[in-house]
């Protein structure tokens, strides 16, 4: 009885996994575009920019795509034409017949010289269209590159979401790998969830309030797991076991306008040039500012708590709305503010930089002061941050 239990539970586990992995793939079928406007060169243009579609899709790895020449069959037994232009009700019928989650259906539009290709993501069960993208380009910019430019767009539709399942000081595995569509070199926030929104008279969950701890970048990838190293953390040990993880969209392909070509003017004349009088240089207001902040963020990353109280008084001052500096504020008030010692310059160094997010009144710091009144081992410290919170706005 006892290796029936074993077993049982073993297939189960197995069976967990398998359902797990097969959610982050979605299956997705490409319509043909439809062609609006006129100078194409083929009337199979809408064809082609399917194919480049499918194949940008395959290439990303995170999508079941079907293959163009089976989902002809398909329709073509159905009755059905491949054609983009259909209406949300067909589109959900459509996927249900070719066994899909999304159809991916649009238009190219060409007028003088602009190249404009629209999409629609119409999920198959609820029929309604998720997301609308489209790129716009002069024709010098190749079609193709529109696509691709356009199948990105498409990606941050779909981010991939996973759990973190082994966790170091600098590095985390998460439980999605090659099959999935990771690549070396994504990156993905770290959260984990925090309190439920319940609407106050239907009792329906509405939304789960989400806590950010960092971010990693992906530098190994194997089949069904992937190693990541830590890049940021908020606080101190922030990012945990069993903490969520989703991709950040960041576009690679850029589209660019064509250089219009300018009118040369005739030249004129060159007039005789009178000679500049010398003026003595004399550092300016703009690089005495930049020389200001520089030493700023010197005095912010030093270990000397006197050097970071000095730097934190001139920003809560001059600077609260200079966001490289805020930032980095809030971050060393995250990274140090539970270091337990006995020197006292240390605790207003702490303080003064809840000073600085106070000045700011800025409710994103809301979170952060938060933090520290909860869980700063400093009477002192805990006040501060406390005084600092009523500030926000």
């Amino acid at each position: 009885m006892k290796r029936f239990v074993i077993i049982l539970t073993t297939l189960m586990l197995l069976a967990g996994q398998t359902a797990f992995a097969v959610e982050h793939r979605k299956k997705v079928a490409v319509l043909d575009f439809v062609l609006q406007g006129t100078g194409y060169e083929t009337d199979a243009m809408g064809k082609f920019v399917s194919e480049w579609f499918i194949t940008a899709l395959v290439q990303e790895g995170r999508f079941d795509v079907i293959e163009r020449g089976l989902m002809k069959k398909i329709l073509e037994e159905q009755k059905l034409a491949m054609t983009g232009i259909i209406d949300q009700s067909t589109a959900s019928k459509l996927g249900k017949i070719l066994g899909v989650d999304f159809i991916i259906s649009g238009t190219l539009l060409k007028l003088n010289n602009t190249m404009e290709i629209n999409s629609r993501i119409i999920e198959v069960e609820s029929g309604s269209i998720l997301a609308a993208e489209n790129v716009k380009s002069y024709t010098s910019v190749t079609l193709q590159d529109q696509v691709i430019a356009l199948s990105e767009k498409i990606m941050s539709n779909f981010p991939l979401e996973g759990f973190i399942v082994q966790k170091t000081a600098a590095s985390v595995t998460i439980d999605m790998g090659r099959r999935s569509g990771i690549k070396k070199g994504m990156k993905f926030m770290v959260f984990t969830d925090g309190k439920t929104i319940v609407h106050p008279v239907t009792g329906k969950v509405l939304d789960v309030e989400m806590i950010k701890t960092g971010m990693v970048l992906i530098k190994n990838v194997r089949s069904n797991l992937s190693e990541g190293e830590v890049i940021l953390e908020y606080f101190e040990n922030a990012i945990k076991y069993g903490h969520r993880v989703r991709s950040i969209y960041e576009p690679k392909q850029q589209i660019t306008k064509a250089v219009v070509p300018t009118v040369k003017k005739p030249k004129a004349k060159p007039k005789k040039k009178k000679p500049k009088k010398k003026i003595a240089k004399n550092p300016s207001a703009d690089s005495k500012k930049a020389k200001e902040i520089k030493q700023l963020f010197i005095w912010l990353k030093s270990d000397k708590p006197k050097e970071i109280r000095k730097a934190a008084r001139q920003i809560a001052k001059s600077y609260n709305k200079h966001p490289g500096l805020m930032k980095t504020v809030e971050l060393v008030l995250l990274k140090r503010y539970k270091e337990k010692t006995r020197n006292r310059n240390h605790t207003d160094a702490m303080s003064w930089l809840c000073n600085v997010l106070g000045a700011s009144k800025d409710l994103k710091y809301k979170k952060t002061l938060e933090t520290v009144k909860e869980n700063a081992p400093a009477r002192k410290l805990k006040s501060y941050a406390t005084k600092n919170l009523k500030k926000l706005k």
